[in-house]
């Protein structure tokens, strides 16, 4: 059988990944709060090496936005840079928005000290009108952002997610709710959610909804819709709120749930987000047909209407991954598939003109085919974007210097 492409892509864009990662998983970063009246911390994952820089090829991307970063921003950027590595999802930025009064601003809703209420609760709308007004702008601004954007959320976090969705759906692209406390206020938000459902629309919009196990032993989804214990409370209107969602299939909401028998409300989170992306990006992973081989002469013709559907999921315009071309060309140029490696590298260089290293490697394809002009021109050119000490080596043995 032809040899795929998979593994060399996962080689060459784990040691890119992590060469640009060793520093840090993630740096802090603020925002000002004119709404808030207070500074509000961030934690901030970007697929590239430095803060707030916007590059200078045309990459820009993906942000996930997580609520009570400091106790998920960390697991979630490790999934996310694992699984860009892997190729499953899109580079993306990951930003994990710290707490500094939880119960205010990840509550819709006031509810009075009680059984299912807290004092202090009922923020959640400024909260958003935050995110809106002053933070998506801020990231907007600060980094290379795309216009694709999702929102995360566990617990309480969860229901801001859902409350997000019923009533500012055109905040984000895609939902992720984690155990929702869609109980809170009597389930107000659930009984708002069902009206949605029947009359909006969610075209290009995506919701995964997970559920941890919080029922006695030997109750299961079924049984336990007909308790009436304020322990299950959580259980039972989410299962109601996807029963719902399932009934409604003409308001084009892209949507799928995961219930986790073997995890509790505190265990649920990391393999929900794993799962959730898997979701979302289930358009992203190149397929794995044997006609994605470097011997096919119609490889990046392949990859090219690939990635045009994922320009059209995503709904901007995603060029095909330098790394994955990169490596590509030198499999196809070490096996002497010459015009294949070609159009490889020439496709790199054309996508990314300020990209020095793939103006090496273009040279290190005419070095490989004898032509010594366009090699001394293609590391020439590279040089005069950045110095690189291996295409300067290679550059002064072409032209006859000592190094």
């Amino acid at each position: 059988m032809k040899q795929l492409i998979f593994l060399a892509f996962f080689t060459y864009s784990f040691s890119e990944v992590r060469s640009q990662t060793d520093f840090t998983l993630g740096f802090a970063d603020s925002i000002q709060s004119a709404l808030l009246n207070q500074q509000r911390q961030l934690l901030v994952y970007t697929p590239y090496s430095g803060k707030k820089v916007k590059l200078p090829s045309k990459n820009t991307y993906p942000v996930l936005y997580v609520l009570d970063g400091e106790s998920h921003f960390r697991s979630v950027a490790a999934i996310v840079e694992s699984m860009i590595v892997s190729g499953v999802c899109p580079p993306m930025i990951v930003v994990g928005i710290s707490n500094t009064n939880r119960v205010r601003d990840l509550t819709p809703t006031a509810s009075p000290s009680s059984s299912n209420g807290i004092d202090g609760s009922g923020g959640g709308e400024r909260f958003l009108s935050f995110i809106e007004k002053e933070l998506i702008p801020y990231m907007d601004s600060s980094y290379p952002t795309a216009p694709y954007k999702l929102f995360m959320g566990h617990s309480l976090g969860g229901l801001m997610v859902i409350q997000t969705l019923v009533h500012h759906k055109h905040l984000f692209n895609a939902y992720i709710s984690i155990d929702a406390s869609i109980w809170w206020d009597n389930h107000k938000i659930l009984k708002e959610a069902k009206l949605a459902l029947k009359k909006d629309s969610y075209q290009n919009k995506t919701l995964f909804l997970t559920i941890a196990n919080r029922m006695e032993k030997g109750v299961d989804t079924a049984a336990v819709q007909s308790d009436t214990s304020d322990n299950t409370e959580l259980i039972r209107y989410n299962l109601d709120l996807i029963h719902s969602i399932k009934q409604h299939h003409d308001n084009n909401l892209r949507f799928d749930h995961a219930y986790y028998e073997k995890e509790s409300h505190g265990t649920v989170s990391f393999i929900s987000a794993y799962d959730a992306l898997r979701f979302i990006f289930d358009y992203y992973p190149l397929p794995k047909y044997s006609s994605y081989s470097t011997q096919n002469p119609n490889l990046l013709s392949l990859i090219t209407q690939h990635y045009s559907t994922i320009s059209k999921q995503l709904g901007y315009e995603v060029l095909p991954d330098a790394s994955l071309i990169n490596s590509l060309g030198y499999r196809a140029l070490r096996e002497k598939q010459f015009d294949i490696a070609k159009k490889l590298f020439e496709s790199n260089v054309l996508h990314y003109p300020g990209d020095a290293n793939l103006k090496d490697s273009f040279g290190d394809y005419y070095n490989a085919m004898g032509d010594k002009k366009n090699a001394i021109a293609w590391y020439q050119k590279a040089l005069s974007i950045t110095e690189i000490s291996e295409t300067r080596q290679k550059l002064n043995v072409l032209l006859g210097k000592n190094n």
